[in-house]
């Protein structure tokens, strides 16, 4: 079983940077940018060396405030700096938790350590591989999630001064990437996500980005709120396309499709809620679906993620697998995936892997057990695999009519060593059903039950009665079910190893030429129509006597029997 190395999912954290707040009111902050209370004998080029870090931007702001000449400001003049003329400067990140193998290298290819805590920055490039996963929390909340075999670029990473509005541009260069942003409040603030042949941007929602570079696609999915989509290297106005919340785009070809519905969330067939055997099954159920997606995650809102499968849909059914869990508690994640290769709204339901320790395979018996002797009681020996390391096991028994184990017929904690790895059970001809389930030798936990298994118990057959007459001995023995047809044998030794007869037989019966005088050995077994063969019935012993003839040959009758020494 693999190990998962689990530390959280993974979240850039952007550390606040320390910027010095005024320690006087000549400085308020508002979306639209930061008003300035001018003092005495400052011009608008300090003003904007000050709050932009250029003294080129003076025009610009003179422009926004009606003022002409920088040198001529009245004492006292509130001015506004626009936001969008406010000095960026850099946002740096922390890793909050990850799964799997990630890999984070920087601008020089350095490889950043990947820990809980460490620090990433812009120019960092963040690949996952297969079964890992990473995201990233940003200073206003906004959420960054990268699936297993992707790799993103942190290509901006900043925050206005004073207003502290991010401005991100991350850019994929391969595999998926999940957004959940922050509604931005300021005008200046920025969220894109750029592929090399799309650009996405917003201002608040909740989407996902895939980039396939076979193709050359970029898919857009919106969850939450409105994303502009963008064929090509950057997000602009002129061809931009609106994307709203429930709504996919696919850009192929230099150009955006026209937005199509998601597919709703696909059902679940069955109770799945309790996953007891590996790998790990849903069977998931969507008209229009293409395939099925699945993430697992250690908690609701599927940030602390370790698993993900993808499985084709057949008629709008199919079964999404997951090899290996350990025991626990987990949610799943799921959606269906349309003919596009967009994934719809998702569907969250917890689930819960009980599946250690593993349930035995069951050996015997099988299906039909018939007993060695006739009569009401049937002793049977059930039998197992054995694990290297338990050393009991709990078995149940009960009726065809109680399929659930409500009330088993019998329920006993059995020790193997005690019985050489089998127990012998007494039960009443008839159906019956069996399982068994494991006890960890550590701690006593009991395991899941195997697959249940039907034995329908036989009782045995009886030995054949034999009748003799002058020329022939005949045997005739009780059939136990319909359609059954029969083995007898019989023989000079009682082992058998000496056959002078035998008879295949759809009757009861069997007749052999009288044998000359002495002792031999007679048993029948049965096979079932489906194939079973039973064992052999008890061997019965018959005498044969000497016979005592006339001169002309004839048997020597008394009352109407032949004469002999023994029978």
């Amino acid at each position: 079983m693999k190990k998962l190395s689990l530390s959280l999912a993974l979240s850039l954290v952007f550390a606040m940077p320390a910027i010095a707040q005024e320690a006087n009111n000549d400085v308020r902050v508002t979306p639209e940018g930061v008003w300035y209370t001018v003092s005495r004998d400052e011009t608008l080029s300090e003003v904007a060396q000050r709050f932009t870090g250029s003294v080129r931007h003076w025009h610009a702001i003179g422009t926004a405030n009606r003022i002409q000449n920088e040198r001529k400001i009245p004492i006292g003049r509130t001015v506004l700096i626009p936001a969008a003329l406010l000095t960026p400067v850099a946002a740096y990140a922390h890793i909050d938790s990850f799964s799997g193998g990630v890999i984070v290298r920087n601008q020089q290819g350095q490889t950043v350590e990947v820990k809980t805590g460490a620090q990433l920055q812009e120019g960092d490039t963040v690949t996952t591989m297969a079964d890992s996963f990473i995201s990233f929390i940003l200073a206003d909340g906004s959420r960054v999630t990268l699936p297993p075999r992707s790799t993103l670029n942190l290509r901006t990473l900043r925050t206005t001064e004073y207003l502290h509005s991010p401005r991100i541009n991350l850019f994929l260069q391969q595999g998926r990437v999940e957004s959940l942003v922050t509604p931005l409040t300021n005008a200046d603030g920025r969220y894109e996500v750029h592929t090399p042949h799309a650009a996405s941007s917003v201002r608040g929602t909740r989407f996902r980005v895939q980039y396939q570079e076979e193709g050359q696609r970029t898919l857009d999915e919106v969850v939450e709120g409105k994303v502009a989509v963008q064929a090509g290297h950057t997000a602009n106005t002129k061809g931009m396309q609106l994307v709203s919340a429930g709504f996919g785009t696919v850009v192929e070809n230099g150009r955006s499709t026209k937005p199509v519905p998601l597919l709703p969330a696909p059902e679940v067939s069955g109770h799945q809620a309790l996953q007891q055997r590996l790998p790990i099954r849903f069977a998931l159920e969507e008209s229009g679906a293409a395939g099925f997606h699945i993430q697992v995650s250690t908690d609701v809102e599927g940030v602390h993620r370790i698993e993900e499968a993808h499985a084709d849909a057949i008629d709008g059914k199919g079964e999404v697998r997951i090899a290996d869990l350990p025991d626990g508690h987990y949610v799943a994640h799921i959606n269906a995936v349309d003919k596009n290769g967009l994934g719809g709204m998702s569907r969250t339901f917890p689930f819960e892997v009980a599946a250690r320790p593993f349930p035995p395979f069951l050996l015997a018996p099988a299906a039909h057990f018939q007993g060695n002797v006739p009569g009401t009681s049937v002793q049977v020996p059930v039998q197992w695999s054995l694990s290297g390391e338990a050393r009991r096991y709990r078995l149940q028994i009960t009726s065809e009519q109680d399929p659930d184990f409500t009330h088993p017929e019998y329920d006993q904690t059995v020790d193997v060593e005690e019985l050489n790895g089998q127990a012998i059970v007494t039960l009443t001809p008839g159906m019956h059903i069996w399982r068994v389930a494991t006890i960890d030798a550590r701690n006593g936990h009991q395991g899941p039950f195997s697959d249940a298994r039907q034995v329908d118990v036989i009782p045995g057959l009886a030995a054949p009665a034999a009748t003799l007459d002058d020329k022939e001995m005949h045997f005739a023995w009780s059939a136990s079910a319909p359609g059954q047809h029969f083995v007898f044998q019989f023989a000079q030794t009682p082992d058998f190893s000496n056959l002078l007869h035998e008879i295949k037989t759809d009757t009861a019966t069997a007749t052999v030429p009288r044998p000359q005088p002495g002792t031999y050995h007679a048993r029948v077994r049965s096979i079932d129509a489906d194939g079973f063969s039973g064992p052999f019935s008890p061997s019965q012993e018959v005498v044969i006597p000497l016979q005592w003839q006339s001169g002309d040959g004839q048997p020597v009758q008394a009352q109407e029997q032949p004469l002999g020494s023994r029978f």
